[in-house]
């Protein structure tokens, strides 16, 4: 099994174009047309994905060490550095100085993190861990070819 790692990171906080219309340049004639009620909004990844601009990173990752929680070598990471961590959220952290990427667990006062769902596969967050949650996973973007 490859290690996984991080490899590139990326700022969310994008100057963005104002949007404009995709029907701005289609004039009509006779009558109009009965569909015209269900015209579809343009989609934006941009607005579906980013929702902080000033608080989104995207982090290129490696390796097959998560492919167990849906994140896979060469997936794009969306994080938001503004959102508090819950139980089962996926998390970027720095752990003995390296930053990683986990799957949250919180038992009572106790937090693992873990890169499965397998419970062998949990490590303890104690007073003298290293440890620092960096941000949240919103999204992971993967290609299928």
């Amino acid at each position: 099994m490859e290690d996984f790692r991080i490899t590139d990171i990326y700022s969310g906080n994008i100057d963005r174009e104002p949007k404009q219309d995709p029907n701005r340049f289609r004039k009509e004639t006779g009558f109009p047309s009965p569909a015209r009620d269900h015209f579809e909004k343009p989609l934006s990844l941009d607005d579906y994905i980013i929702k902080r601009p000033a608080a989104t990173f995207f982090m290129r990752v490696k390796g097959d060490g998560l492919n167990n929680i849906g994140i896979f070598s060469d997936d794009i990471l969306v994080i938001d550095r503004s959102i508090t961590p819950a139980e089962n959220h996926i998390i970027v952290a720095i752990l003995e100085g390296k930053m990683t990427v986990r799957k949250l667990i919180k038992k009572g006062n106790t937090a693992y993190i873990m890169k499965s769902d397998n419970s062998a596969d949990k490590q303890k967050i104690t007073n003298e861990t290293d440890f620092e949650i960096w941000g949240v996973v919103t999204h992971a973007i993967h290609k299928y070819i």
